[in-house]
């Protein structure tokens, strides 16, 4: 039987290290689903469907200035995406997260511009909201029939 030892300096150096997961894990559970997110949308969309995030939350007071110095504006869903001149946003929220003010009232006027926006709060919420908006290479099962309809 082997057995390995770790040192003292090992095993806190573990601790540390998970602890740090741990912490991440509670506390920007938004960027991990926006990640997850991301790597779905890689693999599904359209080839001509183009796709950016902008991590604009977090990074505390000094960097939220100088983004808003910058330019940038509250509100803006997390994910954007164009698709033939058309623009659709993808708001990446917990199941227990809540639209700002700032993000309802963005929304509102995006799609009163005629752009299409939607809360997602997993994975499959954003995969069936991109089959919906006809952006992904799958085709959408018809749940009576069986058949495939197509979305492309």
């Amino acid at each position: 039987m082997d057995k390995t030892r770790t040192s003292p300096k090992a095993k806190r150096k573990k601790e540390q290290t998970t602890n740090k997961r741990k912490r991440v894990v509670r506390r920007e559970p938004e960027l991990l689903l926006q990640m997850d997110i991301n790597d779905m949308l890689k693999k599904n969309l359209k080839r001509d469907v183009l796709f950016t995030a902008f991590p604009a939350g977090g990074g505390g007071r000094v960097r939220g200035a100088k983004l808003k110095k910058a330019g940038l504006q509250a509100g803006w869903p997390d994910i954007q995406l164009i698709h033939r001149g058309l623009y659709f946003g993808l708001e990446v929220k917990t199941q227990t997260g809540r639209l700002s003010p700032a993000q309802t009232e963005l929304h509102k006027k995006l799609i009163a511009s005629g752009c299409s926006v939607a809360v997602v709060r997993s994975v499959s919420d954003a995969l069936e909201k991109i089959i919906d908006w006809g952006l992904s290479r799958k085709h959408k099962q018809n749940v009576e029939g069986g058949s495939p309809a197509s979305t492309t």
